[in-house]
């Protein structure tokens, strides 16, 4: 059972990568504030550019796939059964404790706040928690992530789906790409390209759910590539690459949105983040930065913060708005977000990972 690592919930042997992903998660957090009183594409100014919650979305797949990397260095496939057992605990049990806080403000919502937001002037898309129905497909795809649809209880978690079904199939991955002979290799890896470019001219590639599935696959591929080829990439980690790591990331900030392919976009997002974690690795000044004590916070955080902020973004803006003024409660919903994501890290991440490593007997 110990070829399966038993990595940390808050500490690992690359602690600056949990810094990352919990400044990527406040920037969500910062673009849903934003999105409530604003058309979405509106912050695309250099000076809005912590609002960049879509760049969250592609760092968190190649963090995932650089730290499922590590995680899966000495795997066997006899201890699969294992790894999804422990992905399992790691993702469901906070997952379900913010949907049932969903449903539970949303039935509380309807029954005492329904008629509050009338002279607010919110985007669209902020009532489509209220407008939730409780129908077949909402139990299917909230509770098994086995598909996408059906999350208005929390719009954020789309990426969750993707989240599972690639980490399921992650090993396999990791096996093909890296252990298996060469030949073997070369024509996946063309199989997969033909494939993507098959599905990008039939315009499924990056809008239906399942072809996705190989879309979303390539950055958990570059986060592969990342933890496998770290030594040789030593040489894109210093101030310049940084800096260049930086453009790439807010890249349609810089430019104010003149980008219009999606697939563009995030192509060079993508490479912005190759860039920032090989530097989080390997460039001593950004790790100092990175491992400042609010940002470790954030980062130990950042999975429970994700979850929680939408639901308590949707219910507080019900049940406050017309008691505080829409600045003041913005910073009411981060404050509040912060506390329950903390409380649910201690209450319910650590203890289910730990849980699971007593089942496996760690």
């Amino acid at each position: 059972m110990a070829a399966i690592t038993n990595h940390k919930l808050d500490s690992h042997k690359y602690p600056a990568l949990d810094s990352l992903r919990g400044i990527a998660a406040v920037m969500v957090i910062f673009q849903h504030l934003w999105e409530m009183s604003y058309p979405s594409d509106d912050r695309l100014r250099p000076w809005w550019f912590f609002c960049a919650g879509h760049e969250a979305v592609i760092l968190f797949f190649v963090l995932s796939g650089f730290v499922l990397s590590h995680q899966l260095r000495l795997f066997r496939f006899e201890h699969y059964h294992q790894f999804v057992f422990k992905r399992v605990m790691r993702i469901y049990p906070a997952y379900y404790a913010a949907l049932l806080f969903s449903g539970i403000m949303l039935v509380v919502v309807n029954h005492h706040f329904a008629g509050s937001l009338s002279n607010l002037n919110l985007q669209q898309w902020f009532y489509i928690w209220s407008q939730t129905t409780f129908d077949k497909t909402l139990w299917l795809g909230s509770l098994t992530l086995i598909t996408h649809e059906g999350s208005s209880l929390n719009v954020a978690v789309w990426s969750l789906y993707f989240e599972m079904w690639l980490s399921l199939a992650f090993p396999l991955l990791l096996w093909l790409l890296f252990r298996a002979a060469k030949p073997l290799r070369g024509a996946i890896l063309a199989v997969l390209l033909l494939g993507s470019v098959y599905l990008w001219f039939s315009g499924r590639f990056m809008d239906d759910q399942w072809e996705s599935l190989l879309y979303y696959a390539w950055y958990f591929m570059l986060g592969m590539v990342i933890y496998h080829y770290q030594p040789w990439l030593r040489k894109a980690a210093g101030c310049c690459w940084l800096i260049l790591g930086v453009l790439l990331y807010f890249c349609n900030y810089w430019l104010c949105g003149w980008l219009s392919s999606r697939l563009v976009q995030e192509l060079i997002i993508a490479g912005g983040s190759f860039l920032l974690i090989v530097n989080a690795i390997h460039f001593p000044s950004f790790q100092q930065v990175l491992g400042g004590s609010l940002l470790k916070f954030y980062g130990k955080i950042s999975y429970s913060l994700y979850l929680f902020h939408l639901p308590l973004l949707y219910s507080l803006t019900y049940i406050l708005a017309n008691r505080v003024e829409i600045g003041a409660l913005k910073v009411i919903i981060f404050i509040t977000a912060t506390i329950v994501a903390t409380i649910s890290y201690y209450a319910i991440e650590k203890p289910a990972v730990r849980f699971a490593n007593r089942i496996l007997g760690r």
